[in-house]
């Protein structure tokens, strides 16, 4: 066994800890090196694990996204036993990036202020120039409310109070869903 190899022993047989080799960071590197590669040896399109697994567009995106959040322990699986990877590894992978019982790490995920409003794909209205003429930070374009913001504000103010609800926008492509969403959680932000 070489130093700094880690194994644990299972009904007598011996195997290779995948927790003992991680960072939190290096861990989800890893899941999505993973998941990269068994995405290429399927020959498949993302769009294609959205219907294999059921999964929603966004967590299979996310998933895959290198700044994205680390994936729950139920997309780990269905994005594995989709691309026949094996599932414990790669659970084992996504427990320490959500770390793992860590205590200096609260769990997966990360605060709606250290989000880009751009990741769960927000429209942008264009890009800012910083003056060099050089393309900057890519911008929102104005919000507008409507009447179902005061709905979506209602059931935001219900969660952060303890009380689940679950609502459906339903709209064809680029109505403002997305982004009114965006706007009805940016109240959580500020409290943290």
């Amino acid at each position: 066994m070489n130093t700094g190899e880690h194994l644990t022993t299972r009904g007598g047989e011996h195997v290779h800890d995948e927790q003992a080799d991680h960072t939190p960071d290096s861990a989800l590197t890893e899941l999505r090196r993973r998941l990269e590669g068994g995405l290429a040896r399927a020959g498949v399109k993302k769009t294609d694990l959205v219907a294999r697994t059921r999964l929603g567009r966004t967590t299979v995106q996310l998933a895959f996204q290198t700044d994205g959040p680390v994936p729950s322990a139920q997309t780990v699986t269905a994005l594995a036993r989709a691309l026949k990877l094996p599932v414990e590894k790669l659970l084992a992978l996504q427990q320490v990036a959500a770390g793992g019982g860590s205590s200096d790490r609260p769990g997966p995920g990360r605060p709606i202020g250290q989000w880009d409003p751009h990741a769960p794909e927000v429209h942008p209205a264009g890009s800012a120039q910083d003056g060099t003429g050089s393309l900057g930070q890519r911008l929102l374009p104005g919000y507008v409310p409507r009447g179902h913001d005061r709905i979506l504000a209602e059931a935001v103010q219900d969660a952060a109070a303890g009380h689940s609800r679950m609502l459906v926008l339903v709209g064809s492509s680029s109505t403002g869903k997305t982004r009114g969403c965006w706007e009805a959680v940016q109240p959580l932000a500020k409290q943290g």
